[in-house]
């Protein structure tokens, strides 16, 4: 009967897109690369920012939304982990907030079923949930949630063992993490892979094998691809310079979806040209519309 349930939900959502006020964001091959703002979970580090939180004001939270609009990042990636916030009462409402203030899409980040259980109920759109790890506890609990409705998964290549660092064990994850979904009614074509981002400081060559693992994931399992791009600069100075040459490469062998700090310098005009020289932007509609606006501006 759940998967049944769970089937209906994804027929009255579009397949391998997210939705928002603001349409349709389609993800996958043959897609323009879809980007996420990644910088609610870093902006309450800022001790004025956190106070305001705790206080139960959402402005920085909308702020941080606005500035990834103003660069061409229309989805957010909403976590409040703090352990001095009430995330469960409090990320709802920013989501609410967020969706209604900006007409953003919504990226939904939380280890907690109760949280996102309460977060997806207020939610009318289609979500990200970046809430899935390889780790079978956490599949059984959060996929069903996911699946009640309708939503897109976030993934991250964590499982019993810790992080995967070999391509053929990030498969056997990868793997596992789709068949499960599957399970439960979730499209493969709603699944993102995140094939791990690791800071290049600390593991030297970790890019190779991350790049050799999206092209694995992409030619087996034919699942949308995730990477959290503002890792691949940790530790380094001018970290953002890093992380979009981590991006462009990414996305030429097969990245379908980047978390991204949407300060990194050209960022809109980088991923558009690499969309373009690629074969996403077919014949460049997507490069001329956005520099047309530009030009008008």
């Amino acid at each position: 009967m759940a998967t049944f349930q769970a089937a209906l939900a994804y027929l009255e959502r579009p397949p391998g897109a997210l939705t928002c006020p603001r349409g349709e964001l389609p993800f996958g091959a043959g897609r323009s690369t879809l980007l996420v703002n990644d910088q609610i979970g870093y902006c309450y580090e800022d001790p004025a920012v956190l106070a305001e939180l705790q206080a139960g004001r959402l402005e920085p939270l909308i702020e941080v939304a606005r500035e990834g609009l103003a660069a061409g990042v229309q989805v957010v990636n909403v976590q409040l982990m703090e352990r001095s916030l009430e995330e469960e009462e409090l990320l709802p409402r920013a989501v609410r907030a967020l969706s209604e203030e900006t007409g953003c899409a919504i990226a939904v980040d939380t280890r907690q079923p109760a949280v996102l259980e309460r977060t997806l109920a207020g939610y009318p759109y289609k979500a990200m949930c970046n809430v899935v790890t390889g780790e079978w506890g956490v599949l059984e609990t959060m996929l069903p949630i996911v699946a009640r409705y309708g939503g897109a998964v976030g993934t991250a290549l964590v499982y019993e063992k810790g992080v995967p660092l070999t391509v053929e064990e990030r498969l056997l994850v990868a793997r596992r993490i789709v068949e499960a979904a599957e399970a439960h009614g979730i499209p493969r074509h709603d699944v993102m892979i995140d094939c791990t981002c690791l800071p290049a400081a600390v593991m030297p060559d970790s890019m190779r094998v991350t790049l050799q693992t999206i092209a694995a994931v992409k030619a087996e399992l034919s699942v949308p691809t995730l990477l959290g791009i503002s890792n691949a600069g940790f530790l380094m100075p001018e970290p953002t310079q890093i992380d979009l040459a981590y991006l462009l490469a990414a996305v030429a062998w097969g990245l379908d979806v980047a978390l991204v700090n949407p300060r990194t310098p050209l960022l809109a005009e980088e991923i558009r040209a690499i969309d373009f020289l690629t074969g996403k932007d077919a014949y460049a509609k997507g490069y001329l519309n956005w520099y047309r606006r530009r030009r008008l501006v």
